[in-house]
């Protein structure tokens, strides 16, 4: 079990992250989470209140304030806050993630790029890449993804509606930037979550070039219905109230489907800690539903077109030209 560790999170103010904290809290870990807003702040702050005192906060989190994964400028200032800090992580946990299923526009960050893309993918590729000199290479450090096996068109999700598919990055910029071409918001929460797993087999072999012991993690949650209004269908929901509350009952207590938050943030927070996943490379984990309300994460297979070792460095390629575009520099891992 890892305890007394440096640990970064992306979003943790809510969600799967929310709880993954609580419980990375209690053993004790040093937590650096990045939030949006002050406002998000606030309302995280209010929340964990709940589960440890005030003191008790202060001493194991630290909070990198008003950092808007979707703007590129945002992410420079973690790395300014840890050079700050003289501070080095063990474990980056790159968490946050957004969709907006059922909406016919795109949204766009403030780089002109498509939201999804952008906070699912982009920011979290340019936030290793500033951050990898303040990662210690020991055997138990590790960077975790939070995918989706719906990056798999032979998922049960991933083969409803809009499958995911990069077409080998033919015309993919000109879907992300600019023109959106046949724009469907379902299919680029799908390609994110396929990104996010080219970006790790990537990450991870760059990682060996340099004999690097830090592991890559990816892992698929499963289905995740919140009980509120925060978290990950804070946006889809606005599109399809009517349709979201019927489905989240029909997976919740009829087909019984979904996995609980406070499950999967426990779930997540094992990723972390884990000793059996020190030095493994690269694995890729999902949280398989075996019966009725049951779940095991199991180490599982990506897709046919996630193992491509071709698209994912022309993934990489790209990613670094659309930072570099804006002036953002990324570093040769």
């Amino acid at each position: 079990m890892i305890k007394n560790k440096n640990i970064l999170i992306t979003g943790g103010n809510s969600g799967i992250g929310f709880f993954a904290i609580i419980n990375l809290l209690e053993t004790k870990n040093n937590i650096y989470l990045v939030i949006k807003s002050e406002l998000r702040k606030n309302q995280f702050l209010k929340m964990i209140e709940k589960y440890f005192d005030k003191n008790y906060i202060k001493k194991y989190l630290n909070i990198i304030e008003d950092c808007d994964l979707s703007n590129l400028d945002n992410i420079k200032k973690i790395k300014a806050y840890f050079i700050t800090k003289n501070t080095f992580l063990d474990v980056i946990v790159l968490n946050a993630g957004l969709q907006y299923t059922g909406s016919f526009y795109p949204k766009v960050s403030k780089q002109g790029i498509e939201l999804t893309f952008a906070v699912n993918h982009l920011a979290h590729f340019y936030l290793v890449n500033i951050l990898k000199e303040f990662v210690r290479d020991k055997e138990e450090s590790r960077i975790i993804i939070t995918s989706s096996d719906v990056h798999n068109p032979k998922s049960s999700g991933g083969n409803i509606g809009k499958k995911a598919g990069l077409n080998n990055l033919v015309d993919f910029r000109k879907k992300i930037t600019g023109q959106f071409i046949n724009f469907n918001a379902d299919e680029s929460y799908k390609n994110s979550k396929l990104c996010n797993i080219l970006f790790a087999k990537e990450l991870v072999k760059k990682l060996k070039i340099s004999s690097s012991k830090i592991s890559v993690i990816t892992w698929a949650p499963g289905l995740v219905i919140p009980n509120d209004d925060s978290g990950f269908f804070r946006y889809s929901k606005r599109f399809n109230l009517f349709g979201y509350l019927i489905f989240s009952k029909l997976a919740k207590n009829i087909l019984g489907i979904s996995e609980s938050i406070e499950n999967a943030g426990k779930i997540l927070s094992g990723i972390v800690t884990d000793s059996d996943l020190n030095d493994v490379g690269y694995i890729h984990l999902s949280n398989k539903l075996i019966s009725f309300k049951k779940h095991k994460l199991v180490e599982s297979n990506v897709s046919d077109e996630a193992n491509s070792a071709e698209l994912a460095s022309k993934l990489w390629i790209l990613s670094e030209e659309i930072c570099g575009s804006f002036g953002f520099i990324t570093f040769n891992i």
